[in-house]
């Protein structure tokens, strides 16, 4: 049924995009992606060598990182262990995330394992090997747009909430409203605290599904942010002439498993027009010769009355199919639901059997004929008809 679901919100790739756009990366050309330098040895003793003298060695692997998590405070043992039992085993990296003064200055730090972290970073910056010695050693790694704001560059010295350092690195984190990366050991000397975030990924091509569990399993002042778009699917029919004439559906399933169908595919193919018996519908533009002619006969036989206008909750309307990951028929215009209040799914309904058969002659296919998940109110599209 229709009527209690929100209205549909499409949402463009590029909107997408933008709503989870890092804030770590200057987003420009002029600059390379990711910068490191040869600094002193001035933090070095403080902080902790990491890599006790040496280096952290090439990336050995790299993971895309899907799902940013953030909480208002540390996270419990229980917790990280729900998070990780999401992914496969090795796709999680906690963050000690927090606001720091650098110079006078508030930013948004994150403490981290280097060697651990960079795996989860974009391809430029994972592989650039000086960043992550560098930050290991005690420095510090500005994103772009925070340098910029800082007004600092590569070897300038800063002071982080008292504690002396230097600007080692200039790196794209791949994670958004994140000005700076540290080391655990320069978050510990900074006052950090301790894990209140994670980053995850789960190895599918379409971290939509991987989103939607973790929503589910964190709080509601839970910070989620989804780190790179939904897949986009494709759905078509088989058949060459239904091919033609229906188009391929290009669809992605957003975060909030609402379905943001190609807007190029409505405008070809949905449209408004009046109907005998119920009005106005918003439908797939070949479906309207087949429902016309239907509605028609059903009022031609006398059982205009068996359809109640009132009661009609749509036909258009881009959603999954209940308690599956199918897209639904409406997503195509190409369903839709009569008598609603009395034929509601998983009940036999009241649907008069005369608009059904009508309904059936001219190529309609019934939602109450379902065995395992009856659906009275649902008729769809089954067959085009040359009519």
């Amino acid at each position: 049924m229709i009527a209690r679901l929100k209205a549909p919100r499409i949402v463009g790739v590029a909107a997408l995009l933008a709503a989870v756009a890092t804030a770590c990366s200057s987003q420009t050309s002029r600059v390379p992606l990711t910068r490191a330098s040869g600094v002193g040895a001035a933090s070095q003793q403080d902080a902790g060598d990491d890599t006790a003298g040496g280096t952290l060695g090439p990336l050995d692997k790299r993971l895309v990182a899907d799902v940013l998590v953030r909480l208002p405070a540390p996270l419990q043992p229980a917790q990280t262990q729900q998070l990780a039992g999401l992914v496969p085993p090795g796709g999680t990296a906690l963050l000690r995330a927090g606001t720091v003064d650098i110079n006078g200055q508030s930013i948004t730090v994150a403490g981290v394992d280097p060697a651990v972290f960079r795996r989860f970073t974009p391809q430029n910056t994972a592989e650039v090997t000086g960043v992550w010695d560098n930050i290991a050693k005690g420095y510090l790694a500005l994103s772009y747009d925070a340098a910029k704001r800082l007004g600092l560059a590569l070897n300038d010295k800063v002071t982080a909430n008292g504690y002396p350092t230097e600007v080692g690195a200039l790196a794209d984190t791949g994670l958004p409203a994140l000005d700076a990366i540290v080391s655990n050991a320069v978050a510990d000397r900074v006052g950090l605290p301790p894990p209140n975030g994670v980053v995850l990924s789960g190895g599918q091509d379409d971290p939509t599904p991987l989103v939607m569990d973790v929503r589910k399993a964190v709080a509601k002042d839970a910070r989620v942010d989804l780190l790179r778009a939904p897949a986009e699917h494709m759905s078509f029919f088989n058949v060459g002439d239904a091919r033609r004439r229906l188009g391929t559906l290009t669809y992605q399933v957003m975060p909030d498993g609402s379905v943001a169908v190609d807007p190029r595919w409505v405008s070809a193919n949905i449209v408004t027009e009046q109907v005998p018996i119920i009005g106005r519908m918003t439908c797939h533009r070949a479906m309207f010769p087949q429902l016309i002619k239907a509605l028609g006969e059903i009022d031609a036989a006398g059982l205009a009355d068996k359809i109640h206008p009132d009661q009609y909750e749509g036909c258009y309307y881009p959603k999954l199919i209940e308690d599956s990951n199918d897209i639904s028929m409406h997503a195509w215009g190409l369903a839709f639901d009569l008598n609603v209040p009395t034929n509601q799914r998983l009940t036999h309904g009241d649907m008069d059997p005369g608009v059904v058969a009508i309904f059936k002659k001219w190529g309609f296919r019934w939602g109450g004929d379902w065995k395992d998940t009856p659906d009275p109110m649902h008729f769809e599209l089954a067959a085009l008809l040359n009519v």
